[in-house]
């Protein structure tokens, strides 16, 4: 056989329909293990440490009694 006589017999095999899914599927078996190997994770970003806001400190209540003004004594 010359290289004539070869290319019917590859032009056959070529379209054949088997020949034609086996190599999409190992295609795409080669594409999916691509990409495990290549794949990482996203590294986690650091969460903004919660600052608990410590609540004012209530304003101290004077008596009437203690302060000395508004108590009413007739100091005028």
């Amino acid at each position: 056989m010359n290289t004539h006589d070869y290319i019917p017999v590859i032009k056959a095999v070529l379209t054949d329909s088997r020949v034609i899914i086996t190599a999409v599927l190992v295609f795409i078996f080669m594409d999916i293990c691509a990409f495990v190997v290549k794949y990482r994770k996203k590294p986690k970003a650091p969460k903004a440490k919660k600052t608990i806001v410590a609540p004012a400190p209530a304003p101290a209540e004077t008596s009437d009694e203690s302060s000395g003004e508004d108590a009413g004594g007739g100091e005028e």
